[in-house]
């Protein structure tokens, strides 16, 4: 597991910790404690499961934009970043298949 989350972090180009932490934390997981974002992502894809599959509780509301930020900007930049999601599963299935 551990080679397999180093392997798609570096395929992305996402730093995460060494493998001697990861082991700590992939024990910390293991054991019941939510791994962050990061690493959500990574276990999702490596391990082919969505987060509610993999029992991560969803994340706080987010806030209101703050005044001044675009709302049509940011829903612009969280479209791109799913695209970049689905993109990137595409990229895993063909490199683990």
């Amino acid at each position: 597991m551990i080679r397999a989350l180093v392997r798609l972090a570096d395929h992305w180009g996402w730093p995460v910790a060494s493998q001697t932490s990861l082991k700590v934390q992939l024990s910390r997981w293991e054991n019941g404690a939510n791994p962050g974002p990061t690493y959500q992502v990574l276990l999702c894809a490596v391990l082919r499961a969505t987060p509610a599959d993999l029992g991560f509780e969803p994340s706080a509301r987010p806030a209101a934009p703050s005044p001044g930020e675009d709302v049509a900007a940011l829903a612009g930049r969280v479209q791109a970043l799913e695209s970049l999601v689905v993109q990137l599963s595409a990229q895993l299935s063909a490199v683990v298949a």
